[in-house]
C-alpha cells in the first residue's frame, strides 16, 4: 500500500510537472505571437481568447516558471537561484540609476497634477517619456520649454503659444514642436524673439483662457498665439463655479503596489520599454483609425454621424456650443488686449479635414468669428494641403499628431503671417 501511494504521488507529480511545462510553452508561444503581431483576438464557439499586451502572458509565465523551479530544485538550490536573481536585479537597478536613460523617466501622465483652476497642469521641473520615446521636460514655470526669466531680455520679443497636444508636441521632442520651429524661423529672418510653448495635452477653450490669465500674461508676452483644434469648440465653459470647491482632475492615480514599483528605475525602464513597443503596434490590435487618414475617417467621418468630432468639423454640433466658444474667445482676446498684448488665432486641422471641404465647416466658422471679434486669424489647412502626401504630415500609423515636417509647415506659415501682419515690433539681430 505504501509503494502504491508513493507511485501515485510520483505519477501525480510527474503529471503536474508536464502540465506546468505545457503551460510554460503555451505562454511562451503567446508571448512570441504578441511580440510579432502586436496582439491577437480569436473567437471560437462563443469563447474569446485574446492577448493585447505583453504583460498578459508574462503575468502567467513568471508564476509558472517559479512553481516549476520550486518543485524541481532542492530548497538550498532554489534559495540560491532566488538570491542570484534578486542580486542581479539590485545590480541592474543601480546601473540604470547611474545611467539614467530616457526610458527610466516617469511616463507622460506622471508629469501632470490636478489643478483646481485648470483641471490638470504640468508639474514644474518634472520630466517624463512619451509613447513614442520622446522626452518631455517641464521648466520651473510649468511649461514644456527651456527656462525663461520672468523679465524679458532687452530687444527680444516674447511670443507665448497656448494650445493642446498639437501645441505641446505630443509624439515629438521639444525642438520639433511648432513653437520652437517658429522661434527658429523668425530668428533666421533676423527677428530676435523667444517663443515659449505653453501647450498642455487635452486642454480645451476654457482652459486656454485660464492659462492666459493665470500663467501667460504674468510673463509679459508681446504676442500670444492661440492654437485651436476642432475639439476646442466643444468645451468652452469651465466645470466649476469656484476653484476652491473643485480639486481638479488627477490624470495619474497609481495603485499602492504600482506606486511603490514606480520608485524603482528598473521597473520604470521595463514598463516604458513595453509601453513603447505596444504603442508602436497598437493599430494591429483593432485601432484601425490609427493606421492612416482613411481609417481615421471611418471613426471621425460621415460614416459615423453621431461622433462628436465629426459633428464639430462638419458644423453640425449644437448651436449653444458655438455661442459658448465665441463668447470665450472674445473674452480671451479682450483680456489679452487689455493687457497690451496682441493675439493671433491659429487653426490646426485634423488629418481627416485635409482636402475635404465638408469637414472644414469649423474652419470657416472660426474665421468668421475671428473677423467679428477683430482678431488676427490664420488657418494653416491650405499650407498642409499644399503637400502631395498628407500622411507624411502625421505620425501614422503610430499616432495622429503632427510629424516634425507637418509641424514645421505650421510654424513656417505662422512666421510668415506674423511678419506680413506686423504683429511684433521686430528687433533685427543683424
Amino acid at each position: 500500500m505504501t509503494i502504491s501511494n508513493r507511485s501515485f504521488r510520483s505519477f501525480a507529480l510527474t503529471v503536474f510537472k508536464r502540465l506546468l511545462d505545457l503551460g510554460i510553452v503555451i505562454y511562451l508561444v503567446i508571448l512570441l505571437v504578441v511580440i510579432l503581431t502586436g496582439g491577437f483576438k480569436i473567437s471560437l464557439l462563443g469563447i474569446t481568447i485574446k492577448a493585447n499586451h505583453l504583460y498578459t502572458p508574462i503575468n502567467f509565465l513568471v508564476p509558472l516558471i517559479f512553481i516549476r523551479m520550486v518543485i524541481t530544485l532542492k530548497i538550498k538550490d532554489c534559495l540560491l537561484v532566488i538570491g542570484s536573481v534578486v542580486f542581479s536585479l539590485c545590480v541592474t537597478e543601480v546601473v540604470i540609476r547611474i545611467w539614467d536613460p530616457p526610458l527610466a523617466k516617469p511616463e507622460m501622465n506622471q508629469i501632470h497634477r490636478a489643478s483646481p483652476a485648470l483641471a490638470w497642469e504640468l508639474i514644474p521641473k518634472s520630466s517624463g517619456i512619451g509613447k513614442l520615446g520622446e522626452l518631455y521636460e517641464v521648466n520651473s514655470a510649468g511649461f514644456r520649454d527651456v527656462e525663461h526669466s520672468l523679465k524679458k531680455k532687452q530687444g527680444v520679443s516674447r511670443i507665448m503659444v497656448i494650445g493642446d497636444s498639437f501645441t505641446f508636441g505630443m509624439g515629438v521632442n521639444l525642438e520639433d514642436t511648432y513653437p520652437k520651429q517658429l522661434e527658429r524661423f523668425l530668428n533666421r529672418a533676423n527677428v530676435t524673439c523667444e517663443v515659449i510653448n505653453c501647450g498642455v495635452i487635452g486642454y480645451n477653450m476654457w482652459q486656454h483662457y485660464e492659462m492666459l490669465e493665470r500663467k501667460v500674461l504674468p510673463n509679459n508676452p508681446d504676442l500670444v498665439i492661440l492654437g485651436v483644434f476642432e475639439d476646442d469648440i466643444g468645451v468652452s465653459v469651465r466645470p466649476y463655479k469656484d476653484p476652491e470647491d473643485w480639486k481638479g482632475v488627477e490624470l495619474y492615480q497609481p495603485k499602492f503596489f504600482s506606486g511603490v514599483l514606480n520608485h524603482l528605475s528598473l521597473w520604470t525602464f521595463i514598463r516604458n520599454a513595453t509601453a513603447l513597443y505596444e504603442y508602436k503596434y497598437r493599430y494591429r490590435r483593432g485601432h484601425n483609425y490609427m493606421k492612416g487618414i482613411e481609417e481615421r475617417k471611418k471613426v471621425w467621418g460621415p460614416s459615423n454621424p453621431t461622433d462628436v468630432n465629426y459633428r464639430i468639423m462638419s458644423g453640425k454640433i449644437e448651436k449653444e456650443r458655438y455661442v459658448e466658444f465665441s463668447s470665450k474667445l472674445k473674452k480671451f482676446v479682450q483680456t489679452a488686449n487689455d493687457a497690451g498684448v496682441k493675439v493671433l488665432v491659429v487653426f490646426i486641422p485634423d488629418s481627416v479635414q485635409l482636402g475635404d471641404f465638408q469637414m472644414q465647416a469649423v474652419n470657416r466658422f472660426l474665421k468668421r468669428v475671428c473677423g467679428e471679434i477683430g482678431v488676427s486669424f490664420l488657418d494653416v489647412t491650405p499650407f498642409l494641403e499644399s503637400e502631395d502626401n498628407y500622411a507624411s504630415l502625421y505620425l501614422f500609423p503610430v499616432d495622429a499628431h503632427g510629424t516634425p515636417k507637418g509641424l514645421g509647415l505650421i510654424a513656417k506659415s505662422i512666421a510668415d503671417q506674423i511678419v506680413r501682419l506686423g504683429l511684433l515690433s521686430f528687433q533685427s539681430s543683424g
